[in-house]
Order: structure tokens, then sequence, then C-alpha cells
């Protein structure tokens, strides 16, 4: 399996993430931004931990990159899209729409409705649950497993995706920060923020017409891309998106 994987425009642990690549199932080659535009037709899948066009201000993605998304209904090519990459693209409603979720740096509108700034919470202790343990992404995946990761509050389009892993964090704006705050200066803070509850969705997958999309919401930092459990999972996904 021909795997290309994605970085850039977000800070990571480096040795932690090339150290994950190498557990992946197939021949891995690392692209990162701005020079990051391979095209799919040499790869079977896209593993994608990138958060591009965000920072320091939203700008949209080479044409070439919106092509292929908009092809992939027609072209089958899989992605696999981890934790920040959900964030990619900040002006470019139609990555949101393909992966299944919006992350908002700043208050905006989301399928025409006017949305809050997204939150986040670094190490979270957590449960995460398999929800859908038929899929074969979930064949020898514990029923559940622990985690320490980040958590977003963010907008998740639960009606166009098959559920797959939930937590059991809490999704609210008690414990979660603003992101507009923190981009003004002001981390971890959330004087003034309000935000619905969210989705404890963490996981699901997403077809494209015949383009398969697996997203997984964990992958911070060196413990998790370091976990078996959470390597297996991702092993699995990029498996399922390549169809193989």
């Amino acid at each position: 399996m021909r795997i290309a994987a994605f970085s850039g425009g977000h800070s990571f642990d480096r040795d932690a993430f090339a150290e994950f690549l190498e557990s992946m199932p197939g021949e891995v080659t690392w692209f990162e931004h701005p020079d990051a535009d391979p095209g799919p037709t040499a790869f079977d899948v896209s593993l994608h931990y990138d958060m591009p066009g965000t920072l320091p201000q939203p700008s949209m993605p080479p044409d070439s990159l919106r092509e292929e998304v908009r092809a992939a209904p027609e072209s089958g090519h899989g992605y696999v899209v981890l934790h920040h990459a959900i964030a990619s693209w900040a002006a470019w409603d139609e990555w949101s729409e393909f992966v299944g979720g919006r992350y908002l740096y700043r208050p905006g509108v989301v399928r025409g409705v006017e949305r809050p700034d997204s939150g986040y919470r670094h190490a979270v202790p957590q449960r995460i649950s398999v929800v859908d343990t038929d899929h074969p992404i979930a064949a020898g995946i514990p029923q559940s497993f622990d985690l320490i990761d980040e958590t977003y509050l963010c907008e998740v389009f639960e009606d166009d995706v098959t559920p797959l892993l939930r937590t059991d964090a809490e999704m609210t704006d008690a414990v979660h920060f603003s992101t507009a705050s923190a981009m003004a200066g002001r981390r971890d803070d959330r004087t003034g923020w309000h935000h619905a509850p969210g989705s404890s969705l963490v996981g699901w997958t997403k077809t494209n017409g015949r383009s398969r999309l697996v997203y997984l919401q964990p992958g911070d930092a060196a413990p998790t891309l370091s976990n078996p459990v959470y390597r297996r999972l991702v092993g699995a996904a990029l498996l399922w998106a390549a169809r193989r």
C-alpha cells in the first residue's frame, strides 16, 4: 500500500510522528507544506496530519488540491484525516464538508448558521469507545481504551457521517478554551466565550462517491502516536480507505 503522509501548518513532535509513520502498514512518503501536493495518482491513500491555509491568515488551497478533492468521488482515492487536520484550509468550506466537521478559529457561519469559535482542551484523560464494532476498522481493537489527548469542541456533521468512536470526555465550554482568545494572545482563556455542548463523536467514516474517508480526532502528541491501539486503529483506517 502506497501512503502519502502530509504535515505542516501546525507544530508537532517530529520524532514521534516519524516513528508513528514507520509503524504503518505500507510504504510511506512524507510530504510537508508548502511542497505537499504530489497528486493522488501515485498513491493509494492520503494520511493528513497537516493544518495548512490557516495561519497567520486563512488562505485558499492551490487549484490542484481543490481539483483532487472534487474528483475524489470519481477517482476513489482514500483519505485518513487525523486530529488537527480537520482544521485545515479555514477559508475553504469544501474541506469541512468533505471531512465531515468544521473547526472555527473565529466566530463564523457554518451551513448558514452563525457559530462561535471552536474550543480546545489539552491532555484530557478519556475513555474511547468503539460504537461500530462490526466495522472492519474495529477488527482487533478493544471495545474501549484509554487515552490522554487533546479534545475539540467543534462542529461535527453527525447526520453526514457513520459513527465509529465516541469519548466520555466532557464536551462543554465549561472545560474548553476559546480558540479566538488564544489567537489574540490569551491562551487557555474562556472569558466571555460561549459554545453549545458538542458532539462526543471522535471517530467516523464517510463516503464521498467512490472515495472513502476516516477521521480520527485523537492524535495530539507522542503518548497517543506511540499507543499500540491507536497505531492499529490508524493502520486499519488506511487499509479500509485504500480498499485493501
